[in-house]
């Protein structure tokens, strides 16, 4: 591992590439058959650390970046600086079917990973270097990406309780869905989609009930009577989310649901469409109660 270190710090020393102030280290794991996550962008100047969180002897081996980590055994790790922007796929050689893809960008950005509520205010965040200057949000609706907003320091003692250096921000009231990048005089970042709902939120609790049953009430706001709610649960046998019942919402916006069995599953309630299968928005994820 010190061999590791002492020839990340000589690559980026030959490479004339001084990491930036604010610049991080970012983790993938290696698992069994794959990288987690296996699509990860990144800020130019941050470095990269694979750990190998599985039994097996991993590497990693990127064509067009030209570096290759060596054999990786378990409970090891490997780090590189990636202080140039581009796209860098790679792979592991030694295991057939076990890929990743790195994006490198002069700005990060982020947002919300949900749908967004037409007329709510939602925040961007973007991740850049000290010398950015000027940061401008820009959106593509349809018709190509145009100015929105400037993003700058967080105001009033921290932007949503937190202002992290190197990081500015900017807030943005949902029109419609759109395709949001940054962007300053040193390029652009990673396209970021945020998705646009008229659909109401969503929350759920559960408690037990008797006779080891499970008892599930949801309610939506602002109210919609009338719409379509699933109530689903995360089950191996079923690879995945299953829906397991379903109702409309009462006068009140409200629904009930009783559960037998399955406890300690994951579950959550989905408001959904005519079709009573796409998804217009989401509850948070809960637990059924063990008895």
């Amino acid at each position: 591992m010190r061999r590791a270190l002492v020839a990340t710090a000589a690559l980026a020393v030959a490479l004339g590439a001084a990491a930036p102030a604010n610049a991080e280290s970012i983790f993938v794991s290696m698992g069994t058959q794959s990288f987690s996550p296996a699509n990860l962008d990144v800020l130019a100047g941050d470095t990269v650390v694979w750990r190998n969180n599985s039994t097996k002897t991993h590497n990693v081996k990127f064509e067009t970046e030209g570096w290759g980590s060596g054999r990786v055994e378990p409970r090891g790790a490997a780090n590189h600086p990636f202080p140039v922007a581009g796209v860098y796929p790679y792979i592991c050689t030694i295991h057939d079917g076990m890929t990743g893809r790195l994006g490198v960008y002069p700005l990060l950005l982020s947002g919300p990973a949900k749908r967004v509520r037409r007329g709510t205010s939602f925040a961007l965040h973007v991740r850049a270097p000290e010398s950015a200057g000027g940061v401008r949000i820009e959106a593509d609706s349809g018709a190509g990406f145009v100015p929105v907003a400037v993003a700058g320091p967080a105001a009033g003692g921290g932007h949503e309780g937190h202002d992290e250096p190197g990081t500015v921000h900017a807030n943005i009231t949902a029109a419609q869905t759109a395709t949001y990048r940054a962007a300053f005089a040193g390029g652009v970042s990673q396209a970021l989609r945020v998705e646009v709902t008229d659909a109401p939120d969503l929350s759920a609790r559960v408690r037990r009930a008797r006779r080891g049953r499970a008892l599930v009430k949801v309610a939506a706001d602002p109210a919609t009577p009338g719409a379509r709610v699933v109530l689903q649960l995360k089950l191996r046998e079923r690879f995945g989310w299953w829906p397991v019942v379903r109702a409309r919402l009462d006068k009140r916006s409200r629904a009930s649901f009783t559960l037998r069995g399955h406890a300690g599953a994951p579950l959550r309630a989905v408001l959904v469409g005519p079709d009573w299968t796409t998804p217009l928005s989401q509850s948070r994820t809960l637990r059924v109660p063990r008895h």
